[in-house]
């Protein structure tokens, strides 16, 4: 195949098929993960429980599936855009060099609302869980808990996502010359 007229790089190229392999992971595990905002929904219509523990439990899984949920479904909306972006970048389209970099802004902004909600989620989960396991309640030990456990699963998702959209910004937001200047000559030649 051969490269557009003009074209001196091919790491817009390089940028596109790895654009496309990660949204096409990533977008397959959201995909299953969108399941988890079918959970509340079920449970709404499910038949009313008998016991007050039984209603906490359907109100803990509810809320759990609906945090889950929602990542999940930024994560299919951040990949369907990413996996659209990386055919334009395989195909040096012009289009795709500017909206790399507003969508690695997008992204590092919407993985920062995900840890949010990946912590929040947590720690109320847990503090509600901990409650309902001792007669005592304890919600703050349980929320702690939940804080600390959302907070590494965060953090985790920080340093496994982060890394793409940083390169993608820092890529297609540098100053290049343009690729029609030709290259400067190694020595010049004097007649005396």
């Amino acid at each position: 195949m051969a490269q557009p007229v003009g074209v001196t790089t091919t790491v817009p190229r390089t940028f596109g098929i790895l654009s496309i392999v990660f949204a096409s992971l990533v977008l397959a595990g959201s995909l299953f993960g969108l399941l988890g905002l079918l959970v509340p929904m079920m449970l709404s219509h499910a038949p009313p429980p008998t016991r007050a523990q039984d209603a906490e439990a359907m109100q803990l899984v509810s809320t759990m599936y609906l945090g889950m949920g929602v990542i999940s479904a930024i994560f299919t909306v951040m990949s369907a855009l990413l996996l659209g972006l990386g055919i334009g970048q395989m195909r040096y389209r012009r289009w795709a060099a500017v909206w790399s970099p507003r969508w690695a802004i997008v992204a590092l902004g919407a993985l920062v609302v995900m840890a949010i909600l990946m912590t929040t989620t947590m720690r109320s989960t847990f503090g509600d869980i901990m409650t309902a396991a001792n007669a005592n309640g304890a919600p703050a030990a349980g929320r702690q808990v939940g804080a600390a456990i959302g907070a590494v699963y965060a953090a985790m998702m920080v340093v496994f996502y982060a890394p793409y959209p940083i390169l993608l910004l820092a890529y297609f937001e540098r100053e290049r010359a343009p690729p029609h200047v030709p290259p400067r000559p190694r020595f010049s030649v004097t007649r005396s």
